[in-house]
């Protein structure tokens, strides 16, 4: 029986277990599965779309004026005084105007020469001025011969010269041919002879006494002469490879001064390498007699490098002296080249100058000659009217010394009086008009490209607030405006009707309508989704909930944050304007 009752506790127990895992796998499996994607979602509508600016404006009035000079200077009159009625037009007061004056004279005088000069020019030229530039024609056409002349005499010479040139440098081959030929062979024997130095140097550094008593006495010297060496002993072979077969003398004293270099290297280079021998002390291994030895066969090679340089030294010299009658000869001859060659090139100049100056002084006397064309008449006019446009300009900076009101209307205040002088910041005259109220308000640069003229709008006054005032633009400043110290544009709107009952310095929410859009598709603005590259897209969800992407051409963006689209996706599609993970 207690046998019984223990299986079937253990069964319970195993029964249990297995639940107990069961529920841990599946809690497990719910927290490590991924959660599924959400999408925030909008459908693409059909409807109209409009397009406001908005900020809030303030009643204004071209009735109150502040009249001010547009430049600085002292008061010279005053004319008006407060609470006197005006009329547009009508003179309030004036500036010192002494030098405008004067300008105002010399523009006139402008325009009295340049009448003259029309004048001058629809009657044509004197005979006396024809006559001149006859004159001048025949005396450049008499250069120019000359140059030519000149030119052609030059280049005869230059030939001959230059005939003679090359028979100097042919008797100079022939007469110097032995010696050039026994020159190449001079330095093919000496080159070899620096080789050979060379190449016993490398052999005395090659022995083993010598390398054991470098490594125990260690000195730069050592390896510097064995760099030093085999990069000569390379430049000689360059140089062998490259053959002296020339029958050119000049050529050969360059190739034996070549030679010479390297032979003069090698010479150095046997130097050292005896100077070091020499100074290095001797041991057991580096004997005395091994020291002597090496010492011997540097010494020769050191002398036989000598003995070439020496050889070297006298073929060249030899050489050159042979030369120097010749070498005055071609020196003299090229240098009257070189002389002949200024000449020429001196007449071709000369024929240049005077060919360019024959054909403006041709041009300048058929100019002359012939009637004056329409298009030098239409100039001058031109002139003319540009004279008179100056005169304009000057009456206008003297008319601007003379403060006069635009309209009609009272004067309120006068803040000039004579002789003091008035800045241009500060008015000096203030009156009050006749003219409607206006609204102005102050939008930013974000804003400003969408405003144009004509626009309509409306504003709620705070005073009126049920009524919205119909209003258009009218105005609007080309250059920004501080406004709490951020750059603003300024725009003024007139009201559509007149109304008695403003006051200026009211103030309430302005709106201009700037676009509107009838029955178009929109989505959120959100949805819209801009690359790199400046290509848009929409993400639409199909059915299936599967995601695409949709190239899109968007246009208005309206109130609300709805955006217009002119193609890549038609009216109910399912867009995607936020993704949650």
């Amino acid at each position: 029986m207690k046998k019984f009752l223990s299986a079937l506790w253990r069964r319970k127990w195993l029964i249990l277990g297995g639940i107990v895992l069961v529920l841990v796998i599946l809690g497990v499996y719910s927290l490590s599965r991924p959660k599924p994607v959400q999408y925030v979602t909008a459908v693409s509508s059909r409807g109209d779309l409009r397009q406001t600016v908005e900020a809030v404006g303030t009643v204004i009035s071209d009735r109150d004026l502040q009249l001010q000079f547009p430049t600085t200077d002292i008061v010279a009159n005053v004319y008006v005084k407060e609470g006197a009625k005006v009329k547009a037009g009508q003179q309030l007061a004036s500036l010192r105007a002494g030098s405008l004056g004067a300008g105002v004279a010399a523009a006139s005088a402008n325009v009295q020469s340049a009448v003259a000069q029309l004048r001058a020019l629809q009657e044509g030229s004197r005979p006396e001025d024809i006559a001149i530039t006859q004159a001048q024609v025949d005396n450049k056409k008499a250069a120019l011969e000359a140059a030519k002349s000149s030119l052609a005499t030059a280049e005869s010479n230059l030939v001959s010269e230059r005939e003679k040139l090359e028979k100097i440098k042919t008797q100079a081959i022939v007469g110097l041919s032995g010696q050039v030929a026994t020159t190449n062979s001079t330095i093919s024997q000496q080159l070899s002879a620096a080789k050979t130095a060379l190449r016993a140097v490398d052999g005395v550094f090659s022995q083993n006494e010598v390398n054991d008593v470098m490594t125990k006495n260690p000195t730069s010297d050592f390896d510097q002469i064995k760099s030093a060496r085999a990069a000569i002993e390379s430049q000689i072979t360059v140089l062998q490879s490259t053959g002296f077969n020339t029958t050119d003398y000049q050529v050969a004293i360059t190739n034996m001064e070549s030679a010479r270099m390297s032979v003069g290297a090698a010479a150095g280079v046997v130097s050292r390498a005896y100077d070091l021998i020499a100074s290095t002390p001797v041991n057991g291994y580096f004997t005395q007699e091994s020291r002597e030895a090496h010492k011997a066969t540097l010494a020769t090679q050191k002398s036989a490098v000598q003995s070439a340089l020496a050889t070297l030294d006298a073929a060249i010299k030899s050489l050159r002296d042979a030369a120097a009658s010749y070498d005055t000869q071609i020196t003299t001859e090229q240098n009257a080249i070189n002389s002949l060659q200024g000449t020429r090139d001196r007449a071709k100049a000369d024929i240049t100058t005077y060919e360019t100056s024959l054909r403006i002084d041709e041009a300048q006397l058929n100019l002359k000659k012939a009637p004056a064309r329409q298009t030098d008449i239409d100039a001058a006019v031109a002139r003319v009217r540009q004279a008179q446009a100056d005169l304009a300009r000057a009456s206008s900076q003297y008319r601007d010394t003379i403060l006069t009101a635009p309209v009609d209307g009272v004067i309120t205040k006068v803040n000039a009086k004579p002789g003091e002088m008035r800045p241009v910041s500060e008015p000096s005259v203030t009156m009050l008009g006749s003219s409607p109220y206006r609204v102005e308000m102050f939008i930013s640069d974000i804003d400003v490209p969408k405003v144009n003229l004509a626009q309509t709008g409306s504003i709620k006054l705070d005073a009126f607030p049920k009524t919205p005032f119909k209003i258009k633009v009218s105005e609007i400043d080309s250059a920004p405006t501080k406004v709490d110290g951020v750059d603003k544009y300024r725009i003024r709107l007139d009201f559509v009707y007149t109304h008695t009952d403003l006051k200026l310095g009211m103030s309430g929410d302005t709106t201009i309508v700037t676009g509107e859009r009838r029955n178009v598709i929109k989505i959120p603005a959100r949805a819209i989704i801009q690359s790199d590259d400046g290509r848009k897209t929409v993400r639409v969800l199909d059915d299936k909930n599967k995601m695409t992407e949709k190239t899109v051409v968007d246009g208005m963006e309206g109130e609300g944050g709805d955006t217009e689209i002119i193609s890549g996706i038609n009216e109910g599609e399912k867009v995607v304007t936020l993704i949650k993970k």
